[in-house]
């Protein structure tokens, strides 16, 4: 899919999106970092179902940002997971490499650098996402407009605080409400619900001179989906994570744009 260079100008105290359309939905992060929670699953691990549903559960009472990748190596059993893509293993592998450590599973639950994060234990969980919060060094901001051949989507980066070559970018689109019926492998016979399961990834993008711009079209669609934009250094470790759902927008339910970043 291309990407373009936006004509919007990021500005020393702040930046503005680009006017894509008066009726843009736009989000903005706030102050302090959002972090961001990556599960790494599969519909053929009999162990995932529970992580599956434990993210559900969250969404709605926790002000982070969500996001289920599904790798490819269970496939092999039997089943074929619809949603999994090597390049979401790649990056579990890439993620536990970078934290210093070998053994990739799923479950496995990531917060910024913490690669074997408890989920299981709520005192474990919230711990890992204290450890993952601050002052944001950078400021991420989305915006999300019907143009005539898609959705026209702008994506725009500021490091106040220049980390360097470090900082990369990425942006994911995510669904929700997602069933299955698994018939193979070691869930074979269940129904399974996923949300925020990942269904593309853009990036990583180096920000260069303290500044990102892009932009993309999306096919227009009538699934329940949003995008999240997300910042991390070389060790994984969270800069800013921002989300925006499509459905919010159309709904008329997104926040303004100084609040949708789920901020504190």
């Amino acid at each position: 899919m291309p990407i373009r260079t936006l004509a919007a100008t990021l500005l020393c105290a702040g930046f503005a999106l680009p006017a894509m359309a008066d009726d843009a939905c736009k989000a903005h992060s706030g102050e302090r970092i959002v972090p961001l929670v990556e599960l790494y699953t599969s519909e053929g691990c009999s162990s995932c179902p529970p992580a599956d549903r434990w993210l559900s559960a969250r969404l709605a009472d926790t002000p982070l940002n969500w996001l289920a990748f599904h790798v490819d190596y269970w496939n092999y059993i039997g089943w074929a997971d619809r949603f999994a893509d090597p390049q979401y293993s790649a990056r579990q592998r890439q993620r536990v490499n970078a934290a210093g450590a070998s053994t990739v599973y799923t479950p496995q639950v990531m917060v910024g650098a913490n690669v074997r994060v408890a989920w299981q234990s709520a005192s474990a969980f919230a711990h890992a996402v204290e450890a993952d919060e601050g002052i944001a060094p950078l400021d991420l901001a989305l915006s999300l407009g019907a143009g005539p051949e898609g959705i026209e989507v702008s994506l725009a980066a500021l490091d106040k605080q220049p980390a360097g070559a470090s900082t990369r970018v990425w942006l994911a689109r995510y669904v929700d409400d997602q069933q299955s019926r698994v018939r193979a492998g070691e869930n074979s016979g269940a129904t399974l619900h996923h949300d925020r399961v990942v269904t593309r990834l853009w990036g990583p993008w180096q920000i260069e001179d303290s500044r990102l711009e892009r932009s993309l079209r999306l096919p227009a669609d009538s699934s329940d989906w949003g995008l999240v934009a997300f910042a991390q250094d070389a060790t994984g470790r969270t800069l800013q994570s921002l989300g925006l759902s499509w459905k919010a927008c159309t709904s008329g339910t997104a926040k303004p744009a100084q609040q949708a970043a789920n901020g504190h």
